[in-house]
């Protein structure tokens, strides 16, 4: 085969060889996904020997193939390396599912949280309401994805910014998840590695998932968005003394939730099952001690304003939950705080009247609700009695 000099589009003398050549890289960058790095290297050299034998530098043509060939095996890399980097927003399925998440736990959305993810423990659950305190919202949710072990799956690092209440501004995050499809053909989180859980290691994993994790990570383009987003919380948190503060509140928040947390729920539950037929004479007791409780409860909820730590103590045997969604018309005044604390900053108080809608009850004896077009908090103590 004899290669001959032609014109390009600019006018210029160029090798039809070269030309070639040029093609052929293109179509191999271009479809560097589907051949491996060996298959380019193979091919390029191949082509690069073939135009060199048809070359008129006679005793420079071994030489030249040499050279050629080192070259083409540089081109051959670059492209398998962008390749393999993950893809950004590329599955809108992905896409969806993981904003969901922090929608959901922005929200302290329990239910919702739990139909996407599985399994999502009794720990976690506490963990998501004690940062539902702080965490308004969630934005800017970018996933850069791999696939996973097996069809349907993915190992996804999603960054975030993190709004808190009454702060404006967020703090850049980074997080990770795998992605799985279950037989119905959902896609779900595996919550068994969300950060969560590869940090308190509730629920074991699986150790050929743990290394495909592990691998992900390491990567060269993992490594410099975690670098990148690192640098931005830096930054934010320098920039912003109330950012910076309000991030100092939150890992305090964190530290006291873990040496506070105990899983008591589980003891709750089996308790009445073994002391059922022991007591049989509960319900009149609980018949007697029941009048004087709600005269003592109204007069709290009308003194409940000035007063702060007596209602506490008497209200917390009482504490039950409202049912998520229900509308309730206040029949007393009721202070709505900015978190659940007795001495947190009052959003409003409540008029006889006012219509009071309620998002969710919590464990810790305060209820979420949306009043007069704001967001707060208020005894659920109070509610019940309402």
């Amino acid at each position: 085969m004899k290669f001959t000099d032609r014109k390009n589009d600019n006018g210029k003398l160029v090798s039809e060889s070269g030309m070639i050549i040029n093609k052929i890289t293109e179509f191999l960058k271009k479809n560097a996904k589907y051949v491996s790095k060996t298959a380019m290297i193979f091919a390029l050299a191949s082509v690069l020997m073939l135009t060199g034998c048809n070359e008129k530098n006679g005793g420079k043509e071994e030489e030249k193939v040499q050279s050629e060939q080192e070259v083409s095996a540089d081109n051959a890399e670059q492209p398998t390396v962008e390749e393999d980097e993950y893809e950004v927003d590329a599955h809108p399925e992905v896409k969806e599912v993981v904003s969901t998440y922090y929608n959901s736990y922005a929200a302290g959305d329990i239910d919702k949280l739990a139909s996407i993810t599985q399994p999502l423990s009794d720990m976690e659950k506490s963990y998501i309401q004690m940062m539902n305190e702080h965490v308004e919202s969630y934005s800017d949710v970018t996933c850069y994805t791999k696939e996973g072990l097996e069809d349907g799956s993915y190992l996804v690092s999603a960054t975030f910014n993190m709004h808190f209440n009454g702060v404006e501004g967020g703090l850049p995050g980074m997080d990770f998840f795998y992605l799985r499809t279950d037989e119905n053909g959902k896609l779900y989180i595996d919550n068994r590695y969300s950060s969560f859980n590869r940090q308190i290691q509730e629920q074991e994993t699986e150790a050929e998932v743990d290394s495909l994790i592990a691998e992900f990570e390491a990567g060269e383009d993992v490594q410099k968005l975690r670098t990148e987003f690192n640098d931005k919380y830096d930054q934010a948190v320098a920039a912003d003394e109330n950012l910076k503060n309000m991030a100092d509140v939150v890992l305090e928040a964190i530290r006291q939730w873990k040496a506070s947390y105990t899983p008591e729920a589980p003891k709750e539950e089996e308790q009445p099952q073994e002391n059922a037929e022991a007591q049989p004479e509960a319900p009149a007791e609980d018949a007697e001690a029941k009048p004087e409780e709600p005269a003592e409860s109204t007069e709290q909820a009308s003194e409940e304003p000035a007063e702060a730590e007596t209602p506490e103590e008497d209200s917390t045997p009482e504490i039950n939950y409202v049912p998520e969604g229900k509308v309730l018309t206040a029949s007393s005044s009721y202070n709505v705080r900015k978190s659940m604390n007795e001495s947190a900053e009052v959003v409003g108080t409540t008029a006889e009247g006012d219509s009071i809608k309620v998002i969710l009850s919590y464990a810790e004896g305060w209820t979420k609700v949306e009043w007069n077009g704001l967001t707060g908090y208020i005894r659920t103590d109070l509610l019940l009695n309402n």
